[in-house]
């Protein structure tokens, strides 16, 4: 048994490229912004994309990634950077 993560977080700018499955030939080299991801879909990733108001499902292997969200907040890493009392 393994633990499943969600494939991209929420927030990524995506570019959706052609994949294995087949897809609306419109949608290919088009750009948006992941806004529905989970762990209990990891084969399905909900973008929206950029000028329409609902979201699509797309496989993973179907968008490639033009700007990674980082995981943790900046605050987290800057506070990680701070010495510890003693």
């Amino acid at each position: 048994m393994s633990i499943r993560i969600a494939p991209l977080p929420e927030g990524t700018r995506v570019k959706v490229v052609r994949g294995d499955l087949p897809q609306d030939p419109a949608t290919t080299g088009r750009e948006g912004v992941v806004v529905a991801t989970t762990e209990y879909r990891a084969n399905a990733i909900g973008v929206q994309l950029d000028g329409e108001s609902q979201f699509r499902w797309f496989h993973p292997s179907e968008v490639q990634i033009t700007k990674d969200v980082p995981l943790v907040p900046p605050e987290r890493l800057a506070a990680k950077q701070i010495k510890s009392l003693p």
